[in-house]
Order: C-alpha cells, then sequence, then structure tokens
C-alpha cells in the first residue's frame, strides 16, 4: 500500500517498507507509475481539489506525528475546527463529532468478501457506527454509502434502519449452517516457502484426521491472504457442533500427522477471531 505523505510502500501484514520508487523497477520508465484505489491521502487530495477553502483534517493511525496528532486533530474537529473530515475505520468508533450532520463510506462492502463467516455482521456493525457519527446532537443528517451490492442484506437493513430483522435472519442462517454460535470452528494455517511444500503438508495433515461424527474437515486450500512475507499459506477449516471435543480432535490430528519439516510451519486457532 502506498502511504503518499510519507513517500513509502507499506505492507500492512508483514510491515516490510520501502521507499516509493519514481522509476518502474522493471523497465525503468519515468512518471508511469499510478496508484490504485480509494485510499484516505488520495481522497484527501481530490477533495483539496474540489474544496480548496475547506478546512480538511485526514484521520489515521498511519499519519506522521502518532497517537498525540490524532488527539490534537479530535480535539480540532469536536471544536467545530474543520469542514471536511476524512478518516480510516478509527474515526467509527468512540468520538464525538457534534457538529457533523453527512457522513460517506467509499467501498463500503468490501468486507462482505473476505470469507469471514461473521463478514455481514461485523460490516453491519462498523457501518452502523460510522453513519451514527452524523447527527448525534439532534440535527439532521444523511449518510450515504457506495456499495456494489445493494440488494444485500446487510444495505438493506442500514437503509431500513431494522437492526432486529438482519439479526433474526443472521442467526437463522447460522443456525442452519451449524455456525458459532450454534457449532463451533478451527483454523488450521500451514505456511511454507513455496506453494509446494505448503500444500504438501496440509494434505498430510488431512489425511491424518482421526474420524468423529461430529466434526468435519475441509480443504486445505490457499488461505484468503495467500502469500505473506514471501511465504505461501495454505489452510484447513474444522467444523463441528456445539458440544464438539474441538481441542481434542485437533490435537490428535496434528500429533498423527508427521512432523513439519524444512520451511514448513504450522498454526492453530480454535474459534478464530480471524479467517485470513
Amino acid at each position: 500500500m502506498e502511504h503518499r505523505f510519507r513517500g513509502q510502500l507499506v505492507c500492512h501484514h508483514c510491515a516490510h517498507t520501502e521507499p516509493r520508487p519514481e522509476a518502474c523497477p522493471s523497465c525503468g520508465a519515468l512518471d508511469h507509475l499510478v496508484a490504485c484505489g480509494p485510499g484516505v491521502e488520495r481522497i484527501a487530495e481530490e477533495v483539496v481539489g474540489r474544496f480548496p477553502d475547506a478546512r480538511t483534517i485526514v484521520l489515521s493511525s498511519d499519519m506522521l506525528g502518532g497517537v498525540k496528532r490524532l488527539r490534537l486533530e479530535l480535539d480540532a474537529i469536536a471544536k467545530g475546527e474543520a469542514d471536511i473530515v476524512i478518516g480510516t475505520q478509527l474515526v467509527a468508533k468512540g468520538h464525538n463529532f457534534p457538529n457533523m450532520t453527512l457522513v460517506g463510506v467509499v467501498d463500503a462492502d468490501l468486507g462482505l468478501a473476505n470469507g469471514d463467516p461473521r463478514a455481514a455482521e461485523r460490516t453491519f456493525q462498523l457501518l452502523s457506527q460510522v453513519t451514527g457519527r452524523a447527527g448525534r446532537t439532534g440535527r439532521k443528517s444523511l449518510g450515504l454509502i457506495q456499495t456494489y451490492q445493494p440488494a444485500h442484506p446487510v444495505m438493506q437493513a442500514l437503509v431500513s434502519g431494522d437492526a432486529e430483522s438482519f439479526y433474526e435472519r443472521e442467526i437463522a442462517e447460522r443456525e442452519r449452517a451449524g455456525l458459532p454460535p450454534f457449532g463451533r470452528l478451527a483454523a488450521i494455517i500451514i505456511s511454507a516457502a513455496t506453494r509446494a511444500e505448503a500444500e504438501s503438508h496440509g494434505r498430510a495433515l488431512r489425511r491424518a484426521a482421526p474420524a468423529a461424527a461430529d466434526i468435519s474437515v475441509l480443504g486445505p486450500a490457499e488461505a484468503p491472504l495467500a502469500l505473506v512475507a514471501g511465504r505461501h499459506r495454505f489452510r484447513l477449516l474444522i467444523h463441528g457442533e456445539r458440544r464438539s471435543d474441538m481441542q481434542g480432535f485437533v490435537r490428535a490430528m496434528v500429533a498423527a500427522a508427521e512432523r513439519p519439516r524444512g520451511s514448513v510451519r504450522v498454526s492453530v486457532d480454535i474459534d478464530p477471531q480471524s479467517f485470513l
């Protein structure tokens, strides 16, 4: 990801950083590299161009100045010293902006496509919170959400304001599928220097899974984040009933498989908070 104000390229998964190149690393061409995507820094550039007289503040944990600068800018917003606020998800929770009457969310539904069983719930919660930043003092307000899926139940629930119906539907779907809290899940991530090593050990783990009527093993398949810090990643998902002995099953599975060799590493997460 490009951090334009810092002049750096930063990986948010492995923390690798390097200076933003002026020329193409492959062909050496100048002025041919173009950033893609609606990052806050790029949005800020467009806002300043369209509203040059507006007082604009950008809020991001990656900005220079750290927590001290962030606190000062939050205070300035609360005092009405900003006309336009551009921010990441950190503006969604725990802040009071009494003068804010309009909120817009860019690419609001990207979180629905990350393969997490809780994606709908988390997206609904986040968008409810961020649009709720507007009109907190009772003034007439408006929330605008950019979505590629306007018919999605999350978007429909946000438009209608019917949170109860959304959660009733979400609970019913989880119960039918045996997903938490009506079932249990575990994730095993296998990483290695090569794709073949990771996949091979993932298949070995799958073969070592003990027989269990109330637990099934899915995969291995490439993890949603298939390559992190130069390491290839495969994932096994283990799905069990609510009272399944998930810890015992996974322990027996790992013990029965061959020990990881070479560059292979294995991590196990019971009832994980993230499936990436």
